[in-house]
């Protein structure tokens, strides 16, 4: 059976959708190399109206600002992110252009898919052999355990080190230095491998990675500082291998 998940979020600022992301990585831990499709950030009405509960508006650049969070974190983390939203959603509670970046879910019950999207749910009355009363009926029109499979999600290793190249390789001798405040692009050539942050010295990951773009043959990664100054670490291929360089940050 194919598995992925979904997280229903109740963040109501940027920073606790990366808490939530942070969380919902140490759930799924256990399931390293078993999750197959992507994880879900599940953002609705429920959620809306307990963030007007908390007293705070959600405006689209709110909203957006979520998504963003809530997936940049889970994938610098190795996990393959994605949004799960509806048309109302797509049509007037945000921008296509900013959710595309992800794997995008997309609940349409009326026929076929009105924009691009990975998985479309079609109905919420579906029944299956097995499970006593409604079932929600999806189809996926990409080859997700494929895809995350070869690109090293979710835990999977990949051995196919040979089909890319990293356009920085500085070792610990000469660790990339990036400011505090600013960021660097490393950019993949050839597979599109996911990226994450190792281990330094004990503390919180030192820089979160951001998979900026699908730029033709490359893939395009932010690398920003989060961690302390002075503090460094490794950036490897999201599905297990040799470190591809070290970072530092500036001070």
């Amino acid at each position: 059976m194919h598995v992925g998940a979904y997280w229903f979020s109740y963040a109501t600022s940027p920073e606790e959708a990366r808490q939530e992301a942070q969380v919902c990585a140490q759930v799924l831990e256990p399931y390293k190399g078993k999750f197959d499709f992507p994880v879900y950030f599940d953002y609705e009405y429920d959620s809306e109206e307990y963030s007007k509960n908390q007293g705070v508006t959600p405006t689209q650049a709110l909203r957006e600002s979520l998504a963003q969070a809530f997936c940049e974190e889970i994938e610098s983390r190795g996990w393959r992110a994605g949004v799960y939203t509806n048309n109302d959603y797509l049509k007037n509670r945000w921008r296509l252009d900013v959710l595309k970046q992800w794997e995008i879910w997309l609940a349409d019950y009326t026929g076929g898919p009105d924009v691009a999207c990975g998985m479309q749910q079609t109905s919420s009355t579906g029944s299956v052999n097995g499970i006593s009363g409604n079932v929600d009926m999806n189809i996926a029109f990409v080859d997700y355990p494929s895809l995350i499979r070869n690109e090293g999600w979710n835990g999977f290793t990949t051995a196919a080190a040979e089909n890319w190249i990293s356009d920085t390789t500085n070792g610990p001798e000469n660790p990339v230095i990036i400011a505090p405040d600013a960021l660097y692009t490393v950019k993949i050539t050839g597979q599109d491998i996911g990226l994450v942050c190792g281990e330094s010295g004990g503390k919180p990951a030192a820089f979160r990675l951001v998979r900026c773009r699908r730029d033709g043959n490359a893939t395009l990664w932010h690398v920003i500082p989060v961690g302390d100054p002075g503090q460094e670490a490794g950036i490897y291929p999201a599905g297990g291998g040799d470190r591809i360089f070290v970072a530092r940050i500036a001070g």
